[in-house]
């Protein structure tokens, strides 16, 4: 709850890099990188724009975007692959790393990204992207999987409701979309909603999308941390 509400205060993106890495630094976290990963093949110059959240050297940064490696990159590949977070070392691609990929990963870890946590994400019209802890050696334990899930999530909810002018939108639930949103927080399925409150499971999917658009939220672990939040749910 700390962690949210140093989001919550954020108005930049550094604010929210300030407030956050201090944090994670017990768990070897230095370096944190968010982007959205463009379905169509774009050209290099044009790659960094897909950028949402990153503090990573400036020359890595420069050395990634201008020879074009988000194609290359077995991580970005793995997280187009995965729905949840994943430990860097437990990638297994379908084939042998080829030369460009290991060269890939090689010069990261020249830059101390030896290490790293990708917390997949979607958003509502289905374009992927991810968040990633990175650091030369991470020490995380399975039950702080969970507590960075949330924080990614989080984390990219605010950088986008920075960037899209800031300020809280403006939120009614109703009845239905909060009782949803109360099941999810107990991690109940869509199914499970959709029985308990006497609904479909699609039904249950709309009042639980509903939900999200209103709170102004990326993803179902946002919206239930933005509900605990705002005392909608407990």
């Amino acid at each position: 709850m700390e962690i949210l509400k140093s989001l919550d205060r954020a108005r930049s993106r550094d604010d929210i890099l300030r407030g956050i890495l201090p944090r994670l630094k017990p768990f070897g976290i230095e370096y944190i990188i968010s982007a959205m990963i463009p379905q169509n093949r774009l050209p290099a110059r044009t790659q960094k724009n897909y950028l949402i959240l990153e503090n990573t050297p400036e020359e890595w940064r420069r050395l990634y975007f201008s020879k074009g490696y988000m194609y290359q990159d077995p991580i970005v590949q793995a997280t187009l692959q995965n729905t949840t977070g994943f430990a860097w070392a437990e990638v297994e691609p379908p084939a042998p790393l080829d030369a460009r990929a290991r060269q890939v990963m090689g010069e990261a870890r020249e830059f101390g990204l030896a290490d790293g946590f990708t917390v997949p994400l979607a958003t509502l019209e289905e374009e992927r992207g991810g968040l990633t802890f990175a650091g030369p050696r991470l020490e995380i334990s399975p039950a702080q999987r969970g507590i960075l899930t949330l924080l990614a999530s989080c984390m990219v909810g605010q950088t986008l409701l920075i960037d899209g002018g800031g300020g809280e939108r403006p939120m009614i639930l109703t009845q239905r979309e909060r009782e949803s949103l109360q099941w999810a927080a107990e991690g109940k399925t869509d199914w499970e909603i959709g029985e308990l409150m006497g609904i479909s499971q699609h039904g249950a999917d709309f009042h639980l999308r509903s939900a999200r658009l209103k709170l102004g939220c990326v993803t179902r672990t946002q919206a239930v941390a933005e509900g605990m939040r705002r005392g909608l749910i407990v």
